[in-house]
């Protein structure tokens, strides 16, 4: 499924709970799925989704809780904005965050578990002709979560993933451009942990994930012609 593409309604499903409804609908925020400052149709939403408006409710105020949708009083639920200065933020935020986790690293880290990843990531990018460029960001995603672990703090690991998610529609778009990059960027990060070069470790850790607002603008409006294309 491409991040403009809507789920296809369906029969409602059995046993689902509120966290399987919260999951689906904070996968499709993520992926603007529901448009910056779109009102959520909770009628059609939970047909789409075969439930209740009960757990619909609960999964979209869990949302609004996690600032990923926004509610108006007595008039619902809304998609959120695309705002450049809040995901320059968070691309500031990521970059910090795993120059923290892998200056720790460089102490933690055993040699076996850098090789592991490292062997890891070498398959991943064996098979990158057949992955989607969404495919290949969750991938990405996957291998910068482990990263942050080689530090030993958990919580680092988590903070990172909330973070992704909250780009991924913008990643998405900036590794069409340059998914060939990839490979060789996470080798050098970790040969560099290997080597205990906590310099070089700083360096290409910050190239890598580091973005200008000229390259934040670009994404978003990138993203806005994606998301009205069809209109």
């Amino acid at each position: 499924m491409s991040p403009t593409e809507k789920p296809t309604t369906g029969t409602k499903r059995a046993g689902q709970t509120v966290n399987d409804v919260y999951r689906h609908l904070r996968e499709m925020v993520i992926l603007f799925q529901i448009r910056p400052e779109e009102r959520v149709n909770e009628s059609e939403l939970a047909l789409t989704l075969g439930v209740s408006r009960t757990p619909l409710r609960e999964a979209l105020h869990r949302l609004v809780a996690e600032n990923m949708l926004t509610m108006v009083p007595n008039r619902g639920f809304y998609g959120r904005k695309l705002q450049r200065q809040e995901v320059f933020d968070l691309y500031e935020l990521r970059a910090a965050l795993e120059r923290s986790a892998i200056a720790l690293a460089l102490h933690r880290a055993s040699d076996q578990a850098i090789a592991a990843l490292r062997q890891a990531w070498t398959e991943v990018m064996a098979h990158t002709a057949h992955l989607s460029t969404l495919d290949l960001v969750l991938e990405d995603e996957k291998f910068h979560v482990e990263l942050a672990r080689l530090s030993g703090n958990q919580e680092m690991a988590n903070a990172l993933e909330a973070i992704n998610a909250r780009i991924r529609f913008f990643r998405w778009i900036d590794l069409e451009e340059r998914r060939g990059a990839l490979y060789d960027d996470h080798l050098q990060i970790l040969d560099a942990l290997q080597r205990r070069d906590g310099a070089a470790c700083g360096a290409l850790v910050h190239e890598h994930i580091s973005q200008r607002m000229e390259d934040i603008v670009a994404f978003i409006q990138a993203g806005v012609l994606r998301l009205y294309a069809t209109h």
